[in-house]
């Protein structure tokens, strides 16, 4: 069991967070049930687990929880692609999140990796 605050890997899934949050703020408001909350709790979701696959006692726990975050990063991918073809959110706006996602994406996989 580790402390999930010093996780480099939770530490990026939080970035992601508070910067989904700040690209969402522009959403139209038809998208605030949508899209904006899909992207948000899916985020949120993703550095949930990281935090609690810490506190379970074994790597193999961890790593459920690590596969989770992981697929969840997949979604995000997906939902950011969504509001870029929907026009919701602007190229360079998707380029830096896709970024962020991507390679959170990575880490989190080799990560995973790591624990099984």
């Amino acid at each position: 069991m580790q402390n999930f605050r010093n996780l480099t890997v939770w530490q990026k899934a939080h970035e992601l967070v508070l910067l989904i949050y700040e690209v969402t703020a522009d959403f139209p408001k038809e998208e605030l049930f949508g899209l904006r909350t899909q992207l948000r709790r899916t985020a949120v979701d993703a550095a949930g687990y990281i935090a609690e696959g810490s506190g379970k006692p074994t790597d193999e726990e961890f790593s459920i929880c690590i596969g989770k975050a992981l697929g969840l990063t997949n979604r995000l991918e997906y939902f950011g692609l969504v509001a870029l073809d929907l026009a919701i959110v602007d190229p360079e706006k998707y380029e830096m999140l896709n970024k962020r996602i991507v390679e959170l994406s990575k880490m989190l996989s080799s990560f995973w990796k790591k624990l099984r």
